[in-house]
């Protein structure tokens, strides 16, 4: 029997399917190697989990600024080595290990297992022009911030230096490494649960989700992410919004999130970016509904009754989200940003707005309100785009098994 181990620092996140799907082989033994696990996440039966843990939390203030990332991946790479060297105590040697790389945890396996194979999930490259460093800024970043945000490539091009395999979920973010490592990298999406995320056929009950109730004929507006900040357009959003509901009377709005900053950095007066911009940019509270977190079943709900429902990201990593969303038929519209437009194409399967411009934003959320033909049309789009685009959990899965067998055999 053969043996596969996944590396991430959450259990199972972008490998949920691909180790469902080797746990029901019989020729295969799966373990997962994680320090967390999402708050989301169910036990996968045929998969045994095994947690690593921090010998000590990062010093900030001792490392060179540059390194501070640098120093977090090694603490992860050394609980993840001490973790890997008791499972080869008890006789455990994967002929396979597919594992995140970025966090530092996967660094040093191959110490451990030099004959192992091992696959990189390659999600992000940090360049310091072209995608989210200087966004939105006439100046380009500074000397030292250009530095910084390059020396946090040392981890990922360790892992893909020991790497036998290199798999990266959209083109465009592949295309953010450099030319000639970008040959050795495998396209492939996660993919979707198109038979989980699809329409609602009646959507007469409206939206019952804890305390937020909105009728089936109340014209509802959703955004849902996982933490409100400036990475996935919050402020810019927010002022969106402000001025959909003035120029709107009937529309309601729903905020799925949480406050949490998952990327970029927090305010410095202590509010949270949510509280700043809803100060910034006030709203009909009568209209206005807001949701932590919300496991499947219920984030599910709110994506089948939104008419309009909004995503909008700087040139980064792409959302689950939106493609969620996409596969729900929900009448996207979204920023017209390099990741975004690798997968809504503007009047086909949803409206693209510049990232820049709440006033674009609230015209075109109004214009699906009022125009439901429109909206109809480009639900239908949607869904469609992901399942022609094979971005489907079994087409995605197919093609990750055929490169993954490749490499282990």
């Amino acid at each position: 029997m053969k043996k596969l181990l996944f590396v991430h620092c959450n259990y199972p996140a972008q490998f949920r399917h691909l180790a469902r799907h080797y746990a029901t082989q019989t020729k295969w033994e799966v373990h997962f190697l994680s320090s967390g696990q999402e708050w989301t996440a169910k036990p996968i039966e045929g998969v045994t989990r095994h947690a690593y843990k921090l010998q000590r939390e990062p010093k900030a203030e001792l490392a060179h600024p540059y390194l501070r990332r640098m120093e977090s991946c090694v603490l992860h790479g050394q609980a993840a080595l001490q973790a890997a060297l008791k499972l080869r105590q008890q006789g455990f040697e994967p002929d396979l290990i597919v594992g995140h790389s970025g966090f530092g945890n996967t660094l040093y396996l191959k110490e451990v297992w030099p004959k192992a194979r091992f696959v990189g999930y390659f999600e992000w490259f940090y360049r310091t022009s072209g995608s989210d460093v200087g966004f939105g800024r006439d100046e380009p970043p500074s000397p030292d911030t250009s530095l910084r945000v390059h020396t946090y490539n040392a981890p990922i091009l360790m892992d893909l230096a020991m790497s036998d395999g290199a798999l990266c979920p959209t083109r465009w973010q592949a295309s953010q490494f450099p030319a000639h490592l970008r040959e050795r990298i495998q396209v492939v999406f996660d993919g979707i649960d198109t038979e989980q995320f699809q329409p609602l056929e009646d959507r007469s009950a409206g939206l019952q989700v804890r305390d937020v109730t909105i009728p089936a004929d109340v014209p509802l507006v959703t955004y849902t992410t996982r933490g409100f900040e400036p990475y996935r357009g919050w402020p810019q959003v927010a002022e969106g919004l402000a001025l959909l509901l003035q120029r709107n009377p009937h529309c309601h709005v729903l905020l799925v999130g949480s406050d949490d900053v998952a990327y970029g950095a927090a305010r410095g007066d202590g509010k949270s970016w949510r509280q700043w911009a809803l100060e910034q940019h006030p709203m009909d509270p009568s209209r206005l509904h807001y949701l932590p977190p919300l496991q499947y079943d219920e984030y599910l709900k709110v994506l089948q009754a939104s008419w309009v429902h909004l995503y909008w990201t700087i040139p980064f990593i792409l959302s689950w989200s939106l493609m969620e969303s996409l596969s729900t038929g929900c009448s996207v519209v979204a920023s017209a940003t390099a990741p975004v437009q690798e997968i809504v194409r503007d009047g086909e399967n949803g409206l693209l707005v510049d990232f820049h411009q709440p006033h674009q934003l609230a015209h075109a959320v109004d214009l699906l309100l009022n125009n439901r033909e429109l909206a109809q049309r480009l639900g239908i789009q949607a869904r469609r785009s992901i399942l022609d685009g094979a971005y489907d959990r079994q087409s995605c899965l197919q093609q990750q098994i055929a490169y993954l067998d490749t490499i282990a055999s």
